[in-house]
């Protein structure tokens, strides 16, 4: 029981600093897609996507703060945080290898009011259409990893209705009706950007970082890693997953 609510007050305690983290992070994003969300832990999807897809990446898991730092990125989900207009259907994809996971979006008074079901290794989650009015969420779930159990992995959904900004005109996600967050090893990038073409993705826009965990085989052998946007126009959104899922089963650390 006292586990119980230890882990109770420790989720509390994170989706409040959720909250927080909302109200203060940049709001001055570049034209950079990929760039903004990893340097802002955020993205503004643009007003003509319908679709976007959001990255659990491997080692979700782990959390921060380690001695032996073994998350690959510095968010558990890409983006972290998510401004989409009302209309946008959101799904989780999980990389995590071999980890299930499992999301539930709350609003401002602790209400669920999305879960995402168990979401497999190199699968979907159910879609979440934004259908509510505007406001801020906090999307998150618990004790994924026994040696941690107060560790929650979290994010922010923002829904609102923006207007269209300049560099939403200035990428191909201009044309784009499904955007998807992707990450790659380095030396897998001109690989993986064949096959991208291949199954009808545009790459958008792309940013190079090093690996937190320093490379080693989960990591393709490679302390460079790349986070890609890719754009997706005219797909069915359960084609693009089925795109994303021969990509990922073929991956270094799968």
């Amino acid at each position: 029981m006292k586990c119980i609510y230890l882990v109770v007050l420790a989720s509390a305690m994170i989706i409040s600093l959720a909250w927080a983290f909302n109200d203060s992070f940049s709001q001055t994003p570049d034209s950079n897609l990929a760039s903004n969300i990893f340097n802002n832990q955020k993205l503004i999807v643009p007003k003509n996507v319908k679709n976007f897809l959001i990255l659990i990446p491997n080692e979700a898991h782990e959390p921060p703060g380690l001695s032996k730092e073994l998350r690959v990125i510095n968010q558990p989900y890409v983006p972290q945080n998510v401004v989409a207009n009302t209309g946008t259907t959101l799904v989780w994809f999980d990389t995590d290898i071999p980890h299930n996971h499992q999301v539930s979006v709350v609003d401002k008074s602790s209400n669920i009011v999305f879960d995402s079901g168990i979401i497999k290794f190199n699968t979907a989650s159910k879609p979440l259409k934004l259908n509510e009015g505007s406001g801020t969420y906090i999307f998150y779930e618990t004790t994924k990893n026994p040696k941690y159990p107060n560790f929650v992995l979290n994010g922010t959904i923002t829904v609102t209705n923006q207007q269209q900004s300049p560099s939403d005109t200035n990428s191909t996600s201009s044309n784009a009706d499904t955007l998807v967050a992707y990450m790659v090893p380095a030396k897998e990038l001109d690989k993986r950007a064949v096959e991208f073409k291949n199954k009808g993705f545009g790459i958008d826009s792309t940013y190079s970082f090093k690996s937190l965990r320093g490379g080693g085989s989960e990591a393709g052998g490679d302390t460079q890693e790349y986070l890609l946007v890719l754009a997706s126009s005219g797909k069915d959104l359960n084609d693009v997953i089925s795109a994303l899922h021969k990509v990922t089963s073929t991956m270094p650390y799968t």
